[in-house]
């Protein structure tokens, strides 16, 4: 399932990054060159026809008051070097100058169009008039035409100027320009695609390292390694997966010794149950003695597979949080004292000195806890440290506040443990030394109880202990009063 996810995740990944990546760089290329494009072609031609108007404007003022050869050369002047053509006729469109790149098919056509514009020329006053005349040249900004009549000082119309204004070398360079913004868009283009190429690598490889590691592990192989160096999402997603390895791994080995436990603990009195009853069974003669014997082994046997399912199921229960606790007012001194002597012939059998004290700023005080759960996470651990603690030992049950909690403190003479063990005692049917017999031994679970018992009073477990000293056990619980 996780690696179709992450499979799925790594071709979508790529592919979504790819496209958008590219479609937007595409996008981005186009509206450069459109906008250049456009302000090229707009902003000029406007400026064209701006200054088309205003050179035709000038032309007809200083016409209006001499038309001599003089001013003719001197306009013809003005107009080199422009690409334009310029034409001047009387008010009957007799030409009267033409500057000396006109060529001779065009005056005709030039006339044509004072013409026909004429009128509109008169109703402007002066304004010049101008049209964009197009041409074959792709991408040509068209030729502007121009023309504006010339008046008298008495306001007649006494002829007309015209100018053809071409746009072809200005044009050139803007073409140039586009071609160049096309030529840099393709190359960025281009880098772009290698460059996204080069993430999505670096973001798939790492993904297809995890797809494979999580087929192994739904295979069963949990001593996977994935490099986890990446401190971004791909990074953080190795790094839970491999937590999740470490997790199901633990989970693992933990059923299995689970199982192996159980089927050992359950075997074992099925196995005396089913030879004493056979012994019965298969008996030619009615030995009641014999009998009595072999019903208390069963008997025993019995209430031991019971006392094992009971404390499998409560423990279960509590680490599940299925078990709510359920608090009640508890004087410290009228319920540890009884619960403290409910073990009093445990301690004589192995005549055992054992002491309880209370602190006395809490000895009087009325404290909220479960009080049935709690009880059973002591009579858990003083049993634990009668079992361990030889003949003639010590045993100290305490009960103080450190700071905001509550401390129940169980200490013993006992047998103690090493170092490395201590952090396993709270796992199920450990036991520390495994070759100590079943009567000694318990179920396994006691330990893992006590440890969910104060988790859900919020509280956490501590041990200290060493090696032929004895063992101290530290329950802390919030404190209520």
């Amino acid at each position: 399932m996780i690696r179709r996810i992450i499979t799925s995740l790594q071709q979508s990944l790529a592919m979504r990054i790819t496209t958008w990546v590219m479609v937007s760089l595409l996008l981005l290329i186009i509206f450069i060159i459109s906008g250049a494009h456009w302000i090229t072609t707009n902003f000029y031609q406007d400026h064209l026809i701006s200054e088309v108007e205003e050179r035709l404007s000038a032309h007809a003022s200083l016409l209006k008051s001499e038309q001599n050869e003089e001013v003719l050369n001197y306009l013809n002047m003005l107009e080199t070097g422009k690409d334009s053509y310029l034409i001047i006729t009387d008010e009957n469109l007799d030409l009267i100058f033409e500057s000396e790149n006109v060529e001779s098919e065009l005056v005709g056509e030039y006339r044509v169009f004072i013409e026909e514009n004429r009128d509109e020329v008169a109703t402007h006053h002066r304004i010049s008039f101008t049209e964009q005349v197009d041409t074959s040249m792709a991408f040509h900004i068209p030729h502007v035409w121009g023309t504006t009549e010339i008046e008298s000082e008495t306001g007649e119309t006494i002829g007309y100027v015209f100018i053809d204004q071409d746009t072809g070398d200005l044009n050139s360079a803007r073409m140039n320009l586009l071609l160049l913004l096309l030529v840099m868009g393709a190359l960025t283009f281009i880098i772009g695609y290698a460059f996204i190429l080069y993430l999505t690598k670096r973001v798939s490889n790492p993904l297809n390292e995890m797809s494979k590691r999580t087929e192994d592990i739904a295979k069963g192989d949990f001593d996977i390694d994935i490099d986890t160096k990446g401190k971004d999402e791909v990074g953080q997603l190795g790094l839970n997966i491999q937590q999740m390895t470490r997790q199901l791994k633990e989970y693992r080995d933990t059923r299995r010794q689970f199982i192996s436990h159980i089927s050992h603990d359950l075997r074992t009195p099925i196995t005396y149950i089913k030879g004493y009853s056979a012994l019965m069974k298969d008996s030619e003669k009615v030995d009641h003695e014999g009998w009595k014997r072999n019903l208390q082994v069963i008997y025993d046997e019995a209430r031991r597979m019971e006392n094992l399912v009971s404390d499998l199921f409560l423990l279960t229960k509590l680490e599940e949080g299925k078990i709510h606790l359920h608090y009640d007012t508890v004087d410290l001194t009228e319920w540890l004292h009884p619960l403290f002597q409910s073990r009093a012939i445990m301690f004589d059998q192995k005549e055992i000195t054992a002491s309880l004290t209370i602190d006395p700023s809490i000895k009087n005080d009325t404290i909220l806890l479960d009080s049935f759960r709690m009880e059973q996470a002591l009579i858990n651990l003083l049993e634990n440290a009668i079992r361990y603690t030889g003949v003639q030992g010590q045993i100290n049950l305490s009960c103080y506040k450190k700071e905001k909690m509550l401390v129940f403190e169980i200490s013993d003479t006992g047998e103690g443990m090493e170092a490395d063990k201590i952090d396993f005692i709270w796992e199920r049917f450990y036991k520390t030394d495994p070759s100590r017999s079943r009567d000694e031994s318990g179920t396994g679970l006691g330990l893992a109880i006590v440890k969910e018992i104060i988790l859900a009073h919020k509280g956490h477990v501590k041990v200290e202990s060493e090696k032929g000293v004895g063992t101290t056990f530290y329950l802390y619980i919030p404190l209520m009063k």
